[in-house]
């Protein structure tokens, strides 16, 4: 029983790990995608397309405004 429980765990723990891993390589995969207004833009890893402004918060644009 011990082991079987022990097994659980492991199983468990790992699962965690992989998709902490999977959302850090999310929040790292965008790329620069020419620029609006005087602005930086971005693409993120779901094809949204923003800059970030004054506050350091991201403000999406049309998708037809990056150039990538």
């Amino acid at each position: 029983m011990k082991k079987i429980i022990l097994i659980l765990a492991i199983i468990v723990g790992s699962a965690l790990t992989i998709s902490c891993s999977e959302k850090d390589e999310e929040t790292l995969s965008e790329w620069k995608c020419g620029t609006y207004n005087g602005n930086q833009l971005w693409t993120g890893p779901r094809g949204g397309c923003y800059y970030y402004n004054t506050n350091s918060n991201r403000t999406y644009v049309d998708r037809c405004e990056c150039n990538c």
